[in-house]
């Protein structure tokens, strides 16, 4: 059975959400008792949690332009606006999980945690720099920005590159995920840059 777009969003949307939805079911059952559950810090693991996700609808962001045009299959085009739209929504549980679970809601610590933790600042950059993303992330704005729409929405190369500067600047003891993470961004970036010098020579040549 081939699925239409519209069974096709169902399913990519219902996929998406499913992190949220073990996420959600996990802190239910911590609160019934089974406090192990996520670990000896949970805030920790709710913090991580959310970030690890927003950083993978970022990358799966980034890759539906190298696989359409890898594998032809056009179908994934339509969809990358939800990945993208997902990304931004868990990145921003992330930042809500920091300000709440870790910081505590202390507005007056925060300048002292950006100071000693470098990281904490290119992590915001990076939720600012999504921000207008979405914004401007539907038909509406496309049309009223036209060619500056796609400008734009390249900040998200610049976003990527600042989520991997973020989660490299965090390693303590594991360094195996952080630099998995940073290796598969700079391999899609790096595509990315191929196709563009591709498009350049054929339009010189």
């Amino acid at each position: 059975m081939v699925l239409t777009l519209t069974g096709r969003r169902w399913l990519i949307g219902i996929a998406c959400a499913l992190p949220l939805i073990y996420l959600v079911q996990a802190i239910v059952r911590v609160q019934t008792g089974e406090w192990n559950l996520l670990g000896p810090e949970p805030g920790k693991a709710i913090t991580h949690f959310t970030g690890t996700w927003g950083f993978n609808f970022l990358l799966l962001t980034l890759a539906v332009t190298p696989i359409v045009r890898l594998t032809k299959q056009k179908w994934l085009m339509p969809h990358r606006r939800m990945l993208g739209l997902y990304a931004a929504f868990y990145v921003s549980l992330h930042a809500l999980a920091y300000l709440a679970l870790l910081l505590g809601w202390q507005w007056g610590e925060l300048g002292r945690e950006v100071v000693e933790r470098p990281y904490l600042l290119v992590g915001a950059l990076s939720w600012l720099l999504l921000l207008p993303l979405v914004i401007t992330s539907t038909k509406t704005w496309q049309r009223r920005l036209k060619r500056r729409w796609k400008k734009l929405h390249q900040l998200i190369y610049v976003i990527v590159a600042l989520a991997a500067v973020h989660y490299l600047l965090q390693i303590r003891a594991s360094w195996f995920e952080p630099v998995a993470y940073t290796l598969i961004a700079a391999f899609l970036l790096a595509l990315r840059l191929w196709f563009f010098a591709k498009k350049k020579r054929a339009r010189t040549s």
